[in-house]
């Protein structure tokens, strides 16, 4: 599922692999992705769909370990990216 947002992304049209891990839980140019993050347009709308939903890689300045930690905060969990039938359906 690829999110629409009302603003821009700052990071439309960059080199996506950067904004994954290329090993546990490490980004190649984690400054250069938080800058970006900073001053996104879209910033509020990236992180309400990163906590909703069991995204992978670097949205809106956290990662997956601080969304986890947020989520606790809020008391909220994730929903799975896949449908549950499709989950279902792997064994997942």
């Amino acid at each position: 599922m690829i999110p629409k947002f009302k603003n821009k992304p700052a990071c439309e049209g960059t080199d996506n692999d950067m904004w994954f891990p290329h090993k546990q839980g490490e980004y190649k140019e984690q400054q250069l992705l938080f800058r970006i993050c900073n001053g996104c347009p879209a910033k509020a709308e990236c992180l309400e769909y990163a906590l909703e939903w069991n995204v992978d890689g670097y949205w809106a300045g956290t990662t997956d370990r601080h969304r986890k930690l947020i989520r606790r905060q809020l008391g909220k969990s994730a929903r799975p990216l896949l449908p549950e039938w499709e989950l279902s359906r792997r064994g997942a």
